[in-house]
């Protein structure tokens, strides 16, 4: 692997796991989530809402774990992407059944795409 590519990979996967653990940890540990703008304010809403953060701090620790062994960790980088995509399905569904968002969920889509479209396209080669 080139050290272009490696600076690229390194670089998004950071990017990616910093941007994810740390609102993720911080969503799960935050002692009144929901209370402002959560509609249904109940134990269960709020539990599965610091359910979601939880999975979002994991998906972040996972791209930090990439980074680790970069070069052996071909399969990570993959199912990164494909999270990636899936996000990327659900904001442009969003698009069509709720409408134009703000700048700031368009910025997220067009990140999410990049980082998608890259951990799919050029992952680390294959070993051997």
């Amino acid at each position: 692997m080139s050290l272009g590519h490696m600076g690229v990979l390194y670089c998004l996967l950071v990017l990616l796991g910093i941007g994810l653990l740390g609102p993720g940890l911080a969503g799960v540990f935050q002692i009144k989530i929901g209370r402002t703008w959560l509609i249904a304010d109940a134990t269960d809403a709020r539990s599965h809402l610091r359910g979601l953060n939880a999975t979002m701090a994991a998906v972040g620790m996972l791209a930090l774990w990439a980074c680790w062994d970069l070069e052996r960790s071909r399969m990570l980088v993959l199912a990164l992407g494909v999270v990636m995509a899936a996000v990327v399905v659900s904001r442009l569904y969003s698009l069509l059944v709720d409408g134009l968002p703000g700048a700031t969920s368009l910025i997220y889509l067009a990140i999410e795409a990049l980082l998608g479209g890259v951990f799919l396209a050029w992952p680390p080669p294959p070993l051997g």
